[in-house]
């Protein structure tokens, strides 16, 4: 019987590891400025994935042609990731392309629209992200926590 307690106990804090490593590469490079978004079309392909999340520097702003920036839409609530193709010599606006788009895009990028430039991404990250919300993660951290206290009783008991 404790070996089976000890493992129920192994694998539950594997799972816990997990859970809690996971958590961690998505809140801990926040605190250096770093925020994540799900990448949800093809238009940046091969760079970056449909699925993947990028990590965006956004303490760099500083961008020039080259760079992969994430901008605000001025039309809607939509970040966008796309390279700079070139800079507006009148207006100092950026021209963006996605990768694997064949036209630039038609709006130019204003400085004030930059969240920052691509610093890393995980690929397929998003379509977990996307199928988590704030709810089901509590209920998940109760459960793991319920999870731990129990076993470490049954552990002791035994």
């Amino acid at each position: 019987m404790k070996s089976i307690i000890t493992g129920i106990r192994a694998l539950i804090t594997a799972v816990t590891l997990t859970v809690t490593l996971t958590a961690a590469v998505f809140t801990v490079p926040r605190v250096f400025g770093y925020r994540p978004y799900i990448v949800s079309s093809g238009s940046m392909e091969p760079t970056i994935h449909t699925g993947a999340v990028v990590f965006i520097d956004t303490k760099d702003t500083d961008v020039e042609k080259g760079d992969v920036i994430a901008y605000q839409m001025e039309t809607a609530d939509i970040t966008v990731t796309h390279r700079i193709s070139g800079i507006d010599e009148k207006t100092g606006d950026f021209i963006t392309k996605g990768d694997a788009n064949h036209m630039e895009d038609l709006t130019p990028v204003r400085r004030e629209q930059i969240i920052g430039t691509c610093g890393f991404q995980i690929p397929m990250a998003g379509f977990l992200m996307a199928g988590l919300d704030r709810k089901l993660l509590v209920v998940v951290a109760g459960w793991l926590v319920f999870l731990n206290v129990l076993s470490t009783v049954l552990e002791r008991i035994v």
